[in-house]
């Protein structure tokens, strides 16, 4: 979901985050330090933020600069090189400020960094491509019985049906006629396949958004067959629902990037409860279901973790948590988690080898990967939509509909 880049971009001054700490607060003394050139207090606050707010290419930025005026260079070039680990780009070759670590051998070093992580990967091919101006793809199911997709619009709230082959785009169901908003994730009940999950919530690009929407979310339960709406679920309050997925046990799982928490549906309860609220995570978005009673969820902004379903307890699937950052959608197979990482720079496909902790790009910084959401594994193939077209709306979250690009599925086979 790239509504949470902005997410992202605009937490730290956010004010659920300085309630819960004190990172905008301090950042901002940071600034008023920097005015009056009292570099130590600078460098001071800008390391408490930082210690506050992981992995902001912002603060981070700042940091290197706050060290080279006090004249610690490596621990700038560090700063650097721990930045681009996730944002590879060079917007800082150009500031003066920074010039006294050109001297230095670890700054050709930096710039090789950069430049290695931006050389094209491309493993994955194209499965089915379609030009459908506005439409927004978001979330992707495959029907148990036909095998047909069936690709949710974040949009407008349609989903549409596609052949197997990508053929025969044909709308079945429009949640705006239902009484809700843009369709997100979605996942068939594990105990009744004509059952469909649905995530749907009010993003500020959905097609009748006015503010008084602001906030609204619900879980949906719809009979495909009969495309009859069974039940919705909603919880007081501001939520953005995205991530879902369902188990053997007919429990559902969904993601909520507001709070953030993670609810679970069952049969038993038939409500949201929640069921994970982690601490010192600020945006959840994809969920997969591993192997031995564990969840995975990938949190926007700090990496990607384990879940204990039983204990709850959270770990790290790398060590180098920062390389997992800016994941979307999550999906588990045979022992690999692979992640859309639409929040890095480039935009990558990667995936984790659990057992092992090691992690490898799949696909990276070609232009068939213009933005890599959410997808789904078939029968040993990851499909996934390549290129969400968040990047083509004004600023008023109008669509560029004459800008609007052919949208592509494309596929990855990961059997062994």
């Amino acid at each position: 979901m790239r509504f949470s880049i902005f997410l992202s971009v605009l937490i730290l001054f956010s004010p659920l985050l300085q309630a819960q700490s004190t990172a905008g607060e301090y950042y901002q003394a940071a600034n008023k330090a920097y005015e009056e050139n009292n570099f130590s207090a600078f460098l001071s606050h800008l390391e408490k933020a930082n210690e506050l707010r992981a992995n902001h290419r912002t603060i981070l930025y700042n940091l290197a600069l706050a060290y080279t005026l006090n004249d610690q260079h490596d621990k700038a070039i560090e700063t650097l090189k721990y930045r681009s680990s996730f944002y590879a780009v060079n917007d800082f070759d150009q500031d003066e400020k920074l010039a006294p670590l050109k001297t230095l051998p670890q700054y050709q070093q930096l710039l090789s960094q950069i430049d290695e992580q931006n050389k094209p990967i491309l493993n994955s091919s194209l499965h089915f491509e379609f030009e459908q101006k506005g439409f927004h793809p978001e979330g992707i199911a495959i029907q148990p019985e036909t095998g047909d997709f069936l690709i949710s619009d974040v949009r407008c709230g349609l989903i549409s049906s596609f052949n197997r082959d990508g053929s025969e785009l044909k709308p079945i169901l429009d949640l705006k006629k239902f009484g809700f908003w843009g369709a997100m994730g979605m996942a068939f009940d594990k105990q009744d396949s004509n059952m469909l999950w649905v995530s749907t919530s009010a993003l500020p690009n959905y097609c009748e958004y006015s503010d008084s929407l602001d906030g609204k979310s619900a879980v949906l339960k719809i009979d495909l067959k009969k495309k009859q709406l069974i039940r919705s679920y909603t919880v007081e309050g501001h939520h953005v629902f995205g991530g879902l997925v369902t188990t053997e046990t007919g429990a559902v799982y969904v993601s909520d990037s507001s709070e953030p928490i993670v609810y679970k549906i069952t049969k038993q309860a038939d409500k949201p409860e929640e069921f994970l609220k982690p601490e010192g995570l600020f945006n959840l978005q994809g969920l997969a279901l591993g192997e031995e009673n564990t969840l995975y969820i990938s949190e926007y902004i700090t990496g990607v973790y384990s879940v204990d379903l039983s204990s709850k307890k959270i770990t790290p699937v790398i060590s180098e948590t920062q390389l997992t950052r800016g994941t979307d959608g999550l999906y588990f197979s045979n022992g690999q988690l692979y992640l859309m990482q639409n929040g890095t720079r480039p935009f990558q496909v990667a995936k984790v080898d659990v057992s092992s902790s090691s992690m490898e790009i799949v696909d990276r910084a070609v232009p068939e990967l213009n933005e890599p959401t959410l997808g789904i594994i078939k029968s040993g193939i990851l499909y996934f939509i390549a290129n969400s077209p968040w990047a083509f709306y004004d600023e008023g979250n109008n669509p560029k509909l004459d800008e609007w690009p052919m949208l592509q599925i494309r596929k990855l086979n990961i059997q062994k």
